[in-house]
Order: C-alpha cells, then structure tokens, then sequence
C-alpha cells in the first residue's frame, strides 16, 4: 500500500498560568505580557497543529502546575481542545510531576479527542487516521510489555520504508521516572548516548537480548532545557519548554514537530512559540569607550535579532563586562533606568515588542598585564578562585563565622538574599587595584 507520512507535535512543561520569577520592576503593559505569556503561548501552539496539519498533539508532563489552582489554565485548555477537534486533532496527555493525573480531573467534560495515559497504563495504544494505524504509544516502564519481534541495533532494516512499512512505535517516560544522560545540557543537535538506570531497563526498554529496543521515537519529560538523544537507531528527545520563564530559561524553548516520510525517515523541527523572549547579551565595555559608542553596540544586539509575529515583550538582561567612568556610572539604578528608556525609544520603530533591560557588572581590568604587582595578581587569581569553587560566596563566608551567635547568624543569612553578589566581586577588585597594584620598586624597598 502507498506511503501515508505521520506527523505530529510534542510539548511539555507549558505549565499554563504560572508566573515568571526574578523579573522585577516592569510597566503595566510588560506585567500583562508575562501574566499571560503562557496561555498566549499555549494559542500558538494550537494555531502550529493547524497549520501544520498534524495527526496528533502529544502532551507529556507538566502541562499546568497543580499547585496554582488556575482557572484560566483549565478554560484555555478546554478552547484549545476543542479547536482541535474540530478539525479531528487528537490530544495524547501523559502526566507529569506538577500535573498528576488525579488533578487533571477526569470526570470532567473534557473534549472527546483527548486521550490521558497513566504511568500504570499496560498496553499499546494504537492511534487511527480513517481506521488505519499511523502511530503506537506506549507508556514504558509500566509492566513487562516485549514485542513478539523486537528490532535489532544494528540488523534493522529503514524504519519507514514502503517495502517492509509498519506504523511508528512511540514510547512516554513520565517525568518521575529516571532517566540519566550523558549531558545534561546538550544541544538539540548533537547526538549523544543514552543510559537509562538498570531499573528502569528491567521493566521495558529492552527484551531478553541487550540489543534490541521497542520503540523508534522515546518521548522525554526532563526539565526545561531541550535534549534530542541517539539511540541507534530511532530517536530520544525532550523539547524543553515552551515558554521560558526567567533568564535561565532562554535557549531554545518551543515544541517539536516530528514528520515521519519515506525519505527523511523521522524529522525533528523546532517551532518556537513563545510570547516572551528571554535574552542575555554580552557587551564588553573598554575604559576609553564613550556613550555613543556603548549605545550604538546596544541597538545593534538588539536589531540584529528579529522578532516573531507572535511575540509581545523582549525581556532583555545586559551582560556587561569592563571598567572605566562609563562602567562606573552604569552601577547606578538611576542611571540604567535611564539607558534603558532612551535605547528603547530610539529603536521602537524599528523594533514591534515592547522591551524591559536589566543590567549585571562585571569589573574586568583592561589594563591588566605583566606590570601589574605580583601581589595584585594573587589577589585576583584568589577571587577568580573562590567564585569557581563556591556556589554561593556569600552564604560561605556567613557558615564561617563561629564566633557569632545563631541570632546574627540569622541576620547574615537574610541580609545575604538581597545582596548582588556580583556587584560585591567588583568592589573588591577595584579596591585591589587601589592598594595592591604598586610599582616594581615599591615592592622591592617596601
């Protein structure tokens, strides 16, 4: 019979209506944007299974955060799984840790083309297109389930082919279970191994023999961060999230369309959906750098990027490194308050997303070389030092100070959280080089 491709979108950690964090002083209108960034993120994702003409949309963990009790995260749920059904999109929903099954609430009148698999699920479920078979799912790890003809490694034939054509096997991991990687922030390019825990292999991952697997496509539910494995052959991947939710979150959110055709076999693409962008700029800053100067390489970071139809705010941190007077005045709330409005209305013409800029200094010497003292050296090599081998400098130094009872011990700690540890670092190396960095003949007559 002829070949008929599959293909579908794999989202996770949408975590519907819940709030972003770290963000800080913004507008009113910003506040709107990240309030709503995920539900509007949500809406792109199902105008994405439209366009595309998916077979199915696969759902797996973390869709909502249960703890929120939202209602806008269920309503938009409800309109977006409708609007699928119209145009006879199913939804496959596996839980996650923050979206049990018990919270998505079953007894509810969820649209008829919605599927929820439960890690306690047994068997494969076939997905149909006009009574055909196009798609197998199977939650692992839930029993003992062996194909009666698994699939070598290394003797199978092409997975899609018309000669020897079978339906594509997918496989869920619920987010509880554990899965362990060889990176855990590998790029969504780059092939890497995967190891699963020899628990984990016991249930379902391979039959009797150690080199024959059960599925072409493992669908992961692992964090934020986007992670497409080999398995030789077929395929783990993890499309991350969606939409990013402070500055850690800002590579490669979206969801994955995966197309399955004779030719490219299984095809991952990254749609990016998000309504907030989180970016992180680096701009290094020399002494005899002017205003201009810094404000030109400025627009021009931000100009070089390009803004999607679907995005409403830019959520800007610069990353600025250097010394010197303009260095220096940047360390001023004031002051970054006021680059951060000229900038934004000399490019907004040119720029259709509203922007919110934050900054993080960090001192770097210029003039730093070999006439510098020895002595000055040490002192930076030993702060370089300690910020490498400690997580949390401050909270360090505080766990250090025995000789304080366990009321200022609380102190310190509180007072700790609000400092920006950063800003401290470069005090301290300005401070160096006011009295350490002395001439060759101070040191050697002093």
């Amino acid at each position: 019979m002829p070949f008929v491709p599959t293909r579908f979108i794999h989202a996770s950690n949408l975590r519907l209506d819940h709030q972003p964090q770290g963000v800080g002083a913004v507008s009113k209108e910003s506040q709107i944007s990240l309030e709503d960034c995920t539900l509007l993120t949500f809406q792109e994702i199902v105008k994405a299974c439209l366009e595309h003409e998916i077979d199915f949309l696969l759902l797996t963990g973390n869709t909502f955060i249960n703890e929120d009790h939202s209602i806008r995260a269920r309503i938009a749920l409800l309109d977006g799984f409708q609007q699928l059904a119209s145009e006879n999109i199913q939804v496959f929903v596996i839980p996650g840790k923050h979206d049990p099954l018990s919270a998505w609430d079953l007894h509810s009148n969820w649209p008829a083309n919605v599927t929820f698999l439960s890690p306690q699920d047994h068997d494969t479920l076939d997905i149909l297109r006009n009574e055909e078979t196009i798609a197998t799912l199977q939650v692992l790890g839930a029993a003992n389930y062996k194909k009666q003809q698994p699939l070598k490694l290394k003797q199978r034939n092409q997975l899609f082919n018309q000669r020897d054509q079978r339906a594509l096997s997918i496989g869920l991991i619920s987010a509880n279970l554990p899965v362990q990687t060889a990176d855990q922030y590998g790029d969504s390019n780059q092939s890497i191994a995967l190891e699963l825990t020899s628990e984990f292999q016991a249930a379902n991952w391979q039959s009797d023999e150690s080199n024959e697997v059960t599925v072409d496509y493992l669908a992961l539910c692992k964090g934020t961060q986007r992670h497409t494995f080999e398995m030789h052959p077929g395929l783990a991947h993890h499309p991350g999230t969606s939409q990013g939710l402070n500055y850690d979150e800002h590579k490669q959110t979206g969801v994955t369309l995966v197309t399955v055709e004779p030719q490219a076999q299984l095809d991952l693409r990254l749609l990016k959906v998000a309504a907030v962008r989180w970016l992180m700029i680096e701009l290094d800053l020399e002494p005899e750098t002017t205003p201009q100067q810094l404000k030109q390489l400025m627009k021009e970071a931000l100009l070089s990027r390009k803004a999607a139809r679907h995005e409403t705010l830019w959520m800007v941190r610069w990353l600025i490194k250097g010394s010197g007077e303009l260095f220096d005045s940047l360390d001023s709330f004031k002051r970054q308050s006021s680059w951060s409005s000229e900038l934004a209305l000399e490019i907004k013409d040119r720029l259709p997303v509203m922007l919110e800029q934050a900054f993080y200094l960090q001192y770097r010497d210029a003039y730093s070389n070999r006439s510098a003292s020895d002595l000055m050296h040490r002192f930076q090599q030993q702060i370089e030092a300690f910020k490498r081998e400690t997580e949390s400098p401050l909270k360090h130094l505080v766990t250090h100070t025995t000789q304080l009872d366990q009321t200022w011990h609380e102190r310190l700690g509180s007072l700790t959280e609000q400092m920006n540890e950063q800003t401290i670092f470069n005090s301290a190396i300005r401070n160096g080089q006011t009295w350490l960095n002395i001439t060759s003949d101070e040191e050697v007559h002093s």
